[in-house]
């Protein structure tokens, strides 16, 4: 007897030890939970689409080499520039090798060759452009930043040679073994030869024979509330304290501070962070910039990145000579970029990156619709009547570029986008041809 109910009563035991055993393998707690820590951001409601960040880098400038001296320039989102991009991102390039910039002769390859010239208004990290276009591993070539790439046809040779040109313009890139051929370079060059021709002017910028037609429009838009960036900024919204200071308004949840100026519809968020130690990556800063504005009010059109020309807005909690690496976003209604150089400010945004961590954050609170309600053909001077204007600017500064963009002004229920000609100067200011 007492034999049978240890049986029993082992039975029973070995029975409780199988169902504790499918529990536990089957019903496991997670302990991977992360612990949330006051620098997470939380995703809130969106106020335009996300980005990628290869969608936000591109050339400002296409120029295409058509021989004898003969170029043309297309600028972002025009058909032709469209196809030639996706033509050079479908292509491989391998075999970095670098060389004095001075061991080829520049002017001669560009009057003679075939070839084309991407532009970048600032540089960009090697490692961002291989998010571009299909860059392979190399560690010497990926620690640069590079402002231009040149890709041409041997004039008497069956070869491409294609060439990304270093920050500092002391050293190019050449990529030996890139999966281009003599016919790739001819066949985009050729969607030129119908295009609008370009004078190059002093081995430096150029300007084109014919006026350049541009559609000055005037586009509705909408406002960006307070309360929807409070929502979006601040973790909690309701424990914010309110400021007002002459033309601005302050609202601080004691530890991050958002500042409207409202009469320049403008935003300026601030979120100090404790200096640290160590060399700025560039690329980390732009991809997490981008991942920013992605979970906090997204993208309302078309952007460019870009390194920020000068020194980023004072906020509510730092002066704008705070270290950090200020990198900017510049919009774009169709081909051309939105620049605004009065006291409305708008066409861009700003973010201020430190370690990793966004510790400034600028954008407009107006938003442009797609739609517009007048548009009108404006025709930029050119030729000999825009070089008399150029002549005429300050002589002792050195034009380093010149760009058709809008300029912008706020009006009762539009926003006016106005042709003009940028003319930039090498010491990086800059001004207007209207």
């Amino acid at each position: 007897m007492k034999e049978r109910v240890k049986t029993v009563l082992l039975t029973v035991l070995v029975l409780l030890s199988l169902v504790q055993s499918f529990f536990l393998t089957y019903d496991m707690p997670n302990f991977d939970a992360v612990e949330k820590t006051s620098s997470d951001y939380i995703k809130t409601e969106p106020l335009g689409p996300e980005e990628k960040v290869e969608n936000l880098v591109f050339p400002d400038q296409m120029v295409l080499h058509l021989g004898e001296n003969k170029h043309t320039v297309l600028y972002p989102g025009m058909t032709f520039y469209n196809i030639i991009m996706k033509r050079l991102q479908g292509r491989s390039y391998d075999g970095f090798q670098s060389r004095s910039i001075s061991s080829l002769e520049w002017s001669r390859i560009r009057e003679e060759n075939e070839g084309v010239e991407l532009r970048f208004p600032t540089p960009v990290p090697a490692k961002i452009l291989q998010k571009v276009f299909p860059i392979a591993e190399d560690s010497a070539f990926l620690s640069q930043d590079i402002h231009l790439i040149w890709l041409y046809a041997a004039k008497d040779g069956n070869e491409v040679r294609v060439f990304f040109f270093n920050e500092k313009g002391d050293t190019v890139y050449e990529s030996t073994r890139a999966d281009l051929t003599v016919q790739d370079i001819k066949q985009q060059v050729e969607f030129g030869r119908s295009w609008t021709p370009y004078k190059l002017v002093n081995g430096i910028y150029y300007v084109p024979e014919q006026p350049l037609e541009l559609m000055e429009v005037a586009l509705p838009y909408d406002r960006i509330t307070v309360e929807q960036m409070q929502r979006s900024l601040f973790f909690d919204p309701t424990v914010t304290k309110n400021i007002e200071t002459g033309s601005s308004e302050i609202y601080t949840d004691a530890k991050r501070g958002l500042e409207v100026k409202r009469g320049q519809q403008w935003m300026i968020y601030s979120d100090p962070a404790v200096p640290t130690e160590g060399r700025q990556d560039i690329a980390a800063d732009v991809t997490g910039a981008v991942r920013f504005v992605n979970q906090h009010g997204g993208w309302n059109g078309r952007f460019r990145f870009s390194m920020s020309p000068g020194k980023q807005q004072a906020g509510m909690f730092g002066s704008a000579d705070s270290p950090g690496t200020v990198l900017r976003f510049q919009q774009y209604w169709g081909s051309y970029p939105i620049i605004s150089p009065g006291t409305f400010r708008f066409g861009y945004m700003q973010v201020t990156m430190q370690q990793g961590t966004v510790t400034s954050f600028e954008r407009s609170l107006v938003q442009l619709k797609n739609h517009s309600e007048e548009k009108e053909v404006r025709r930029l001077p050119s030729g000999d009547e825009l070089m008399k204007k150029l002549n005429a600017l300050d002589k002792p500064k050195k034009i380093a570029g010149l760009d058709p963009v809008y300029v912008p002004s706020l009006e009762k229920d539009v926003i006016r986008l106005v042709p003009a000609w940028q003319v930039k100067y090498s010491d990086g200011t800059e001004t207007l041809l209207q």
